[in-house]
Parts: structure tokens; sequence; C-alpha cells
């Protein structure tokens, strides 16, 4: 069984789809019996130019006087600050955890203040797919987050009844409509079909954060894999922050849970970054200009 909620099929054309056993109680069985392929590469992490959140002290009140708040009065006894927490390791999209896709690095600046989309990738090849080949990417348009695919048939047969199921993931992700392809789909053709995702599913942790294991099944067999869904899109519209909540959130991370990453080779002004990330659901807490730099605060 694969974990998670039921597949989402479309009423079936030519013929009657495989029935997937019940879900198990466990997840054991079902991550033992994916064929994820090969695992993502991870790049190496660039080194930070400026300190961690410790040593936002070095210039001056710290956070809370970036963001024009009062200095509480430091406690008397207190230890030395912390040192910055070491780097970890990207999540996704490069050395720079996708933040050079998001500010347009790898195709160009682009429409500014538009929302980023990775470019399609191949998920599932045909040689592991038994003829179905699958690629894809992730996208949000009107408050809606959407899984885009391009199902290609590969084999000599036809192929039909198709279905798509999500296992467990850290964000709760689910199918929230049926995967509408076309059937039968002919040999040697491709379609394309968007289908919208919701966040209300089971949830379980995964490793990294953002990957995302699923089943599509069709008249032939069923098919697993496994893919990273882009921070940007599950970055929801209604995600500002009023700046004393920002500023006790921050402070209730801890250090070790801070990534950092520096961005070179590109020029784009501090207005350009911000309507980039204000069209990418990433809002503007304060923005001050620290030692002839441009401090961004977002949330």
């Amino acid at each position: 069984g694969f974990a998670g909620a039921g597949f989402a099929t479309a009423p079936p054309v030519v013929q009657q789809p495989t029935v997937i056993q019940a879900p198990q109680d466990s997840l054991i069985g079902d991550l033992l019996s994916m064929d994820l392929g090969p695992a993502q590469p991870q790049a190496a992490m660039m080194p930070g130019t400026m300190g961690g959140r410790s040593g936002m002290n070095l210039l001056g009140g710290g956070l809370d006087e970036l963001l024009g708040m009062p200095t509480a009065a430091p406690s008397v006894g207190a230890g030395p600050p912390q040192a910055p927490a070491p780097a970890a390791a990207p999540f996704g999209g490069g050395a720079t955890g996708g933040l050079g896709d998001l500010f347009g690095l790898q195709g160009g600046l682009g429409m500014s203040g538009a929302a980023y989309v990775a470019p399609k990738t191949v998920w599932l090849p045909a040689q592991k797919g038994k003829g179905l080949e699958i690629s894809g990417t992730f996208s949000r348009r009107q408050n809606q987050l959407y899984m885009d695919l391009t199902i290609s048939n590969r084999a000599m047969q036809p192929m039909g009844g198709f279905a798509v199921q999500f296992n467990r993931n850290s964000f709760g992700l689910i199918p929230a409509a049926a995967l509408q392809i076309p059937e039968p789909l002919m040999a040697g053709v491709s379609t394309e079909a968007s289908l919208p995702v919701n966040t209300i599913g089971p949830v379980q942790r995964m490793e990294p954060l953002n990957q995302l294991q699923m089943a599509v099944k069709n008249n032939v067999d069923v098919m697993y894999f496994a893919t990273v869904v882009p921070y940007n899109v599950l970055w929801v519209e209604d995600g500002q922050m009023d700046r004393k909540v920002y500023l006790a959130t921050w402070k209730d991370i801890p250090p070790s849970n801070e990534v950092q990453f520096t961005i070179s080779d590109f020029s784009i002004s501090s207005d350009d970054a911000q309507k980039k990330l204000s069209g990418n659901n990433v809002f503007l807490i304060a923005k001050r200009n620290v030692e002839g730099q441009v401090c961004l605060f977002a949330c």
C-alpha cells in the first residue's frame, strides 16, 4: 500500500484501472517498496558574508534597533553571544537554495514582481515508467498551488486509467481534484495537465523537508517516484506579519535553524529585490541602511 490519501481518479474511459491495496498502518512497507531513483544531487553551501542573528549586535542595537523597536536592557550576568550556527545543507535549487532562481539568475531577470516558476524537469523517465514519462513543476496561481505536468506515452500501446496519490509529506500536500488526462493516450503522444494541490492532508516529516513522494497508476502498472517542491509555491498570500510578532518569532527560533546563502555575480537593486520577493509572497518588514549596505527584513 501507499500511505496518504486515496488516488484522485478521473472517470475511466477506456478500461478499468488496476486497484491498489488499501494503505497500511505504517509507512515502512510503503517506503521500502518505492523506487525513488537516484538521489537528488546536493550542491555545496556557498559561504556566507554576513554573520548570524547573534552577529546583529555588531550593528548596534541588534534586530530591535534595525526594526525601529525599543531595545531591552541586557540581563545581568548574561553570557557571551553564541557563535553563528554552521551553515546547513541547501534546501533544494542549487547552492543558493533556490534564491538564485527566485531572483532570475537562471533565466534572466524576467518580469519584475512575477512569481517564480521553475522549468519542468523529468520526474519519471520512460525506462522506469514502463513507457510512461512524466515531467513536472509546481506553480502558484490565484492563491492556489498547482502541480503542472507533461504526460508522455513512450510505449507502443495506448494508456488510460490514470490516477495519482501522494505519500505523507512535511506540508500535508494532497491532490485537490482528479488527474484529468485525455484517454486513451495514444503511443507517441504527450499531453499537459494541471493538478490543484491542497495542504490539508496527513503530515510526515520528510528529508529533505520539501521532498514529495508520489505514485501514478495507469492500465500498465503503478509507478513510484519523488521530487522536491520549491518553497516559494508554499508561501501564502496572507503571510504578512506584524513587526512585534516578527521580532518575537525571530528570537524564538534557535540559532541551529539558521541557514545562510551568498548570491553572487549579479546586480539587482533593493527595490527590484523587494518586488521579486513580494511577487513570491515574501513580505517586507523593515528596510535599513547599515554601513553602506541595504538590509531587508522580510517574512
